[in-house]
């Protein structure tokens, strides 16, 4: 078995840290960590990396929602699911997240609210700070 068959046998083991996105054949294994946010195109998602690079998967965003449901995502808006981990800045007047690499998303009027009590749930031990 060859070095590289061998990473693929620990990621398909590691799946609470990788995300398999494509085919089982052609498919591509992502680090959930290494993933900035998430947004939906139609019935597809592009997935944005922290490298800068973005990848499609022919799954709706609303899939990775459930997938992720007990992980550190949050869906913000009805086209946009992000890290939290990621998170640099809350603006809830404006309705804006700034991520890392100085990307900026809107957050839904109906998700306003629930990301404020979130954020200051977890305000104590979050590596982000709030706007006033």
């Amino acid at each position: 078995m060859t070095l590289q068959q061998e990473k693929i046998r620990h990621k398909i083991r590691d799946r609470e840290n990788y995300l398999l996105v494509g085919t089982k054949n052609q498919g591509e294994y992502l680090k959930k960590s290494q993933i900035l946010y998430m947004e939906a195109s139609e019935c597809y998602s592009w997935i944005y990396l922290i490298d800068g690079s973005k990848v499609i998967s022919c799954k709706a965003i609303g899939y990775y929602q459930e997938l992720f449901l007990d992980m550190n995502f949050s869906r913000i808006h009805r086209s946009y699911l992000i890290n939290l981990s990621h998170l640099k800045l809350y603006e809830p007047r404006y309705r804006l997240v700034h991520l890392k690499g100085d990307i900026v998303l809107p957050v839904s009027h109906r998700k306003n609210r629930a990301i404020s009590k979130m954020i200051h749930n977890q305000k104590s031990n979050t590596p982000f700070k709030m706007a006033v």
